[in-house]
């Protein structure tokens, strides 16, 4: 009896291990349902706009499971971490910064957990403005092949707003050969920002030439180099680049026709010149192509015979902009009288309507200017900022 005693024993006590692991991993379990219940309903605070009440409930999990120690290590990494989170959307970017470099600096934590710790560090920085900090970080993730392409898009955010082009084309050249099918359209315009910083005039073509190599419906970079041959009265140098823009983006054409005019009348071709806008207006009606071709007209043919040639593309397109010089021609045409006077009062309320009138607008987002801006400064879009007279709005 004592023998099979001392055999049951071992039986026994394993029996007694096995069932204290299966009720702690009970209780483990248990409090990790209770601790995933808390988070789902954290999350959903967040997604109803309720941050105090997320941020109220997060502390008290977080605060309850330390004191009872209780919480699995992950569990508390991915609650700290958006909590950490939740006062950097709150402004509260101080504490935020505390619990992600107490993450950060944690040994109990993973490599893996601590690079995201350093990527929420790096946003941290950002809301702040400390721009030199947060582009460390982000060089520092670098290498990393999960947060490469963020690192490398935040890095160009930084950039942009330091203006260090340089750095900028650099990242977005980085960013295009690990993400092939990435806008093209900002990397374009640091080429071009980049050019007007340059002093040399073999550099600045070369740059711009980058630009156009990179994003060849780049229109910016078509009208720097028009504009740099202009200046250097190399007209049919600058016609070359100016007429790109009927195939780049027409909706800038606006920008140009005063230019190109110039180099028209300098090479005595202004016939090339009509053919010109009429080509244009046949790709996009434009106001002020139709302002162009009736001063044109006028010129060759008379007032009358460019009167009646806008009226036809006001009737077609009305716009306040045609409708302005098509009431100057009225005035002209009219005998002195009431008559006379009323259009001539019309004539300066609908000037002054347009004088007062924004004559740029952001297509992504609507802000609008009086002055042609290739970012625009409320979406941080490039080149969303058309001419309000290419979409027929003034």
């Amino acid at each position: 009896m004592l023998e099979l005693l001392f055999l049951l024993l071992p039986v026994a006590a394993l029996y007694g291990w096995y069932m204290g692991q299966r009720s702690a991993k009970k209780d483990q379990e248990s409090i990790n349902n209770q601790f995933s219940r808390d988070y789902v309903a954290g999350l959903n605070f967040l997604l109803s706009n309720q941050q105090d009440k997320a941020v109220d409930l997060f502390l008290s999990m977080l605060q309850k499971q330390e004191t009872e120690h209780q919480i699995s290590s992950q569990s508390q990494f991915e609650a700290e971490l958006t909590l950490g989170n939740l006062f950097r959307s709150r402004g509260e970017v101080d504490r935020a910064l505390r619990i992600h470099q107490g993450l950060e600096n944690n040994p109990n934590y993973s490599f893996e957990q601590k690079l995201l710790a350093k990527q929420q560090l790096a946003k941290d920085f950002m809301a702040v403005g400390f721009y030199d900090r947060a582009e460390n970080y982000y060089i520092a993730l670098l290498d990393e092949p999960e947060f490469a392409v963020n690192s490398l898009e935040q890095l160009s955010v930084i950039y942009q707003k330091t203006r260090e082009w340089r750095k900028a084309i650099n990242v977005s050249e980085k960013l295009l050969k690990i993400s092939p099918d990435t806008d093209k359209t900002p990397l374009a315009h640091f080429y071009c920002e980049y050019a007007l910083l340059q002093h040399s005039e073999k550099e600045f073509v070369q740059i711009l030439s980058q630009a156009l190599d990179c994003q060849p419906n780049c229109a910016r970079a078509s009208i720097l180099l028009g504009d740099f041959y202009l200046a250097r009265e190399e007209y049919h140098a600058a016609l070359n680049n100016y007429q790109r823009i009927l195939a780049q983006d027409i909706s800038y054409i606006s920008e140009i026709l005063d230019k190109v005019k110039t180099c028209y009348i300098q090479t005595d071709d202004l016939e090339s010149f009509e053919l010109f806008l009429i080509k244009a207006n046949q790709i996009q009606h434009n106001s002020s192509v139709d302002l162009a071709l009736a001063a044109l007209i006028e010129q060759k043919d008379g007032v009358e015979a460019a009167q009646t040639a806008l009226y036809q593309q006001v009737k077609q397109y009305p716009n306040l902009t045609t409708f302005h010089r098509f009431i100057f021609y009225q005035i002209h045409e009219t005998e002195e009288g009431r008559g006379k006077e009323h259009l001539s009062l019309l004539y300066k309320m609908v000037g002054s309507r347009i004088q007062k009138g924004f004559h740029y607008r952001c297509l992504n987002c609507g802000y609008q200017s009086y002055r042609l801006m290739w970012h625009c400064p409320s979406c941080r879009r490039w080149e969303s900022i058309k001419p309000l007279q290419s979409i027929d709005e003034i």
